[in-house]
């Protein structure tokens, strides 16, 4: 998507996605599902900064595989970034394979303790990590925008960055007559996108976990 405002990230250098990976962790170090999961190393002891590493870690991993087929965005002055595709750009990958591919560069980035720990708990997560259920709605046929992530520098909060990096993806859904889909877990993330147009169609959960995935879908305008 050629998107005004926004800069397409390129594969390479990697210092860039790495960079923006760095500052969208920070910010998804908050998001109720990664704090849940990495609740599974505590017993190893890890501390809030190797928390936050493996967070980076992961946005890192899904930047890194989606880059190439120009999935991650953010805005001049990088105080945010966001991760999405379009179906039609994925050019006959579908996103369960991208998945796997950001699951094991992830795994290599973990010790093999976190790894024991880490993998059985978000196994047992799966029910309410379901990132593929876009394509269960979707016609075979159509094209849709799907956000993987967005994320704000937290020290660039209130400056209006969230709509400047997210309005342009939906400009571009209304243009071209697609629905966009998303995933969140707290009430003030569902009352946000709610004012952007989006709405809640599902809610799902996990036993033993207290947090719940909204499926949201916005059409277009």
């Amino acid at each position: 998507m050629d998107l005004p405002g926004l800069i397409t990230v390129p594969p390479d250098p990697i210092e860039e996605l790495d960079g923006l990976a760095h500052m969208v962790g920070a910010c998804f170090r908050e998001e109720m599902w990664y704090a849940t999961w990495l609740e599974a190393i505590d017993s190893l002891g890890a501390d809030e900064s190797r928390k936050l590493e493996i967070t980076r870690a992961a946005i890192y991993a899904d930047y890194a595989v989606t880059a190439p087929f120009q999935c991650v965005y953010t805005l001049p002055d990088r105080a945010g970034a966001a991760n999405a595709y379009l179906r039609s750009e994925l050019e006959g990958v579908i996103w369960p394979e991208l998945e796997e591919r950001s699951g094991a560069l992830l795994a290599a980035a973990l010790t093999a303790q976190e790894a024991e720990a880490l993998g059985p708990r978000a196994e047992a997560m799966g029910p309410l990590s379901d990132t593929c259920w876009p394509l269960e709605r979707a016609r075979d046929d159509e094209d849709f925008i799907y956000f993987i992530s967005v994320g704000v520098d937290p020290e660039k909060r209130g400056t209006g960055a969230f709509r400047r990096l997210f309005t342009p993806f939906l400009a571009y859904a209304d243009e071209h007559g697609l629905k966009s889909y998303l995933d969140c877990y707290t009430d003030r993330l569902e009352q946000l996108y709610g004012h952007f147009g989006f709405q809640t169609v599902e809610r799902r959960g996990a036993p033993g976990f207290d947090i719940v995935e909204r499926l949201m879908v916005r059409a277009p305008r």
